[in-house]
C-alpha cells in the first residue's frame, strides 16, 4: 500500500494531498477497475448466455432504481451517524452481488445480485463525496476532486481493457461463455476486499449531527438551507434518463449494430476512458479562467452534437472514434461539477443534498435501460440516441439559466 503511494507522489501533487484523502483515491482507483470490466462486458455478457435486450435493460434497471431508491434516506442517515460506516456498508453488499454474479447466471438471482448493488450505491454515493470533501478545503477542493476524478478514470480503462479476456481466454481453453466470465467476477470480489481495507484505515472526523425524535418520514425530507439550491439541481435528472436510455447501452449497442465483440470492445472503451481521463484533470484550470458554470455547459453542449451524429456512421472504428470524443466532453467537467455542487452546500447537509441530487439523476437514470432496451428489442436500435440528445440539451439549458449567476463561497 506504501509502495502504490509512493509511486502517485509526484503525480497531480499528489504527495501534498492529506493521508486520508490519499486512501480514498486509492479505493475509489481498486472500484474503478472493477467498474470498468463491468460496464462493457456485463450487458453483452447476458445477451451471450441468452437474456434478450428487454430482459438485459430490465437487469441493468433494477440497481440503479433501489440505488435511487433508498439514497436519500441513506443521506439522511450519513449525516446524522457518518459517513464512513455507509461506505463499508456498500462495501459488504457490493460484495455479496459479486459473489452471486461469480457463481450463477440465473435470472433471478441476478436481478437478487442487482438489488444488493443497488443498496450498496445508495450507500455509497452519497457517502464518499461527503467523506472526500471533509478532507480538502476549498482551495484544493477542485484539484482534490479532478485528481480523483482522472485516477479512478485511468483505472477503469485498464479495467475496460482487461474486460476483453474472457473470449480470449475462452477461445484459448475451449470455455463455454459463463465460465470464461468468471474470472472478471473473481476480480470484483478481490478488489472489495482490497477497497475495504483500504475505507478502514480512513479516519473519520465529522460526528454526525443526531436530532431528536426524528420520524421516519423526516429522512426523505430536503436540507433546509440547500433546499433551492437543490431543487434547481434536479434539472441534471434529465441527463440521467438520457445516460440510462443509450450510455449504459452503449457497448449493446456497438455489439447489435457492428457485431463486434468485448475482445474489440474492450481497447475502445479503455483508450476512450484514458483520454476522458486525461480531460479531468485539464478542467480546473479552464474552469479558473473561464469559471465552473461555463465550463460545465460549453463542454456538456459540445459532447450532445457528437452523441446525435453517432447512429449515421457506417463503421464500428468511425463510431469508436466518435464515442472517444464524446466521452471526452461530457465527462471532462464531471470533478468540477462534483466540486461545485460540495461547495455551495453547507458541510452538514452535503451528504444529504449528494443523495437528493444523485436520487434526481439516478431515479430516471433506472428507467432508461429498460427504455433504450425496449427500444432495441423492437428493432430501432438507433432511436436512443435522439432521445437522450433531446434531454441532454433541455438540462444543460437549464442549468445554465439557473447558476450561471452562482459565485462558490471561498
Amino acid at each position: 500500500m506504501e509502495l502504490l503511494i509512493s509511486i502517485l507522489h509526484d503525480i497531480l501533487g499528489f504527495k501534498r494531498f492529506p493521508r486520508d484523502a490519499k486512501l480514498l483515491i486509492i479505493s475509489s482507483i481498486v472500484m474503478s477497475f472493477t467498474q470498468g470490466y463491468m460496464f462493457v462486458d456485463f450487458s453483452i455478457y447476458l445477451s451471450q448466455v441468452g437474456y434478450n435486450t428487454y430482459l438485459i435493460g430490465i437487469v441493468l434497471s433494477v440497481p440503479t432504481f433501489l440505488g435511487a431508491l433508498f439514497m436519500i434516506p441513506m443521506g439522511h442517515l450519513s449525516d446524522m451517524y457518518g459517513r464512513k460506516r455507509f461506505i463499508l456498508m456498500a462495501r459488504l453488499f457490493s460484495f455479496i452481488g459479486a459473489t452471486i454474479y461469480f457463481l450463477t447466471y440465473n435470472l433471478i438471482l441476478i436481478i437478487i445480485a442487482g438489488i444488493f448493488q443497488g443498496i450498496a450505491f445508495a450507500n455509497a454515493s452519497s457517502s464518499y463525496n461527503a467523506l472526500m470533501a471533509e478532507k480538502t478545503t476549498p482551495q484544493d477542493r477542485n484539484l482534490i476532486f479532478a485528481s480523483n476524478s482522472f485516477l479512478s478514470g485511468m483505472a477503469q480503462a485498464a479495467g475496460m481493457f482487461y474486460g476483453s479476456i474472457p473470449p480470449i481466454i475462452g477461445h484459448i481453453y475451449h470455455l463455454d461463455v459463463f465460465t470464461s466470465y468468471r474470472v472478471l467476477f473473481l476480480t470484483s470480489i478481490i478488489g472489495l476486499l482490497i477497497s475495504t481495507l483500504l475505507i478502514l484505515r480512513v479516519k473519520e472526523d465529522y460526528s454526525g449531527n443526531r436530532k431528536g425524535n426524528m420520524k421516519f418520514f423526516d429522512l426523505f425530507h430536503f436540507p433546509e438551507k440547500s433546499k433551492g439550491t437543490i431543487i434547481k439541481l434536479s434539472v441534471l435528472g434529465m441527463i440521467g434518463l438520457g445516460a440510462g436510455i443509450i450510455v449504459r447501452l452503449f457497448s449493446l449497442w456497438f455489439y447489435l449494430k457492428f457485431h463486434v465483440n468485448v475482445d474489440v470492445l474492450g481497447p475502445i472503451f479503455s483508450v476512450s476512458q484514458i483520454v476522458t481521463a486525461f480531460a479531468s484533470i485539464t478542467t480546473p484550470s479552464i474552469a479558473r479562467k473561464i469559471g465552473e458554470i461555463r465550463t460545465i455547459v460549453f463542454t456538456e453542449a459540445l459532447s450532445v452534437i457528437i452523441l446525435i451524429t453517432m447512429p449515421f456512421l457506417p463503421y464500428y472504428y468511425l463510431a469508436g472514434i466518435f464515442l472517444i470524443v464524446r466521452n471526452f466532453l461530457m465527462n471532462m467537467s464531471g470533478p468540477i461539477m462534483t466540486s461545485f455542487t460540495m461547495s455551495i452546500i453547507p458541510e452538514d447537509e452535503r451528504a444529504r443534498g449528494s443523495a437528493i441530487i444523485q436520487f434526481f439523476d439516478s431515479l430516471p437514470r433506472s428507467f432508461g435501460p429498460y427504455i433504450g432496451g425496449f427500444f432495441m428489442s423492437l428493432g430501432y436500435i438507433d432511436l436512443p440516441f435522439y432521445f437522450t440528445g433531446t434531454l441532454y440539451s433541455i438540462s444543460i439549458g437549464l442549468f445554465y439559466l439557473f447558476f450561471r449567476n452562482v459565485k462558490i463561497p471561498k
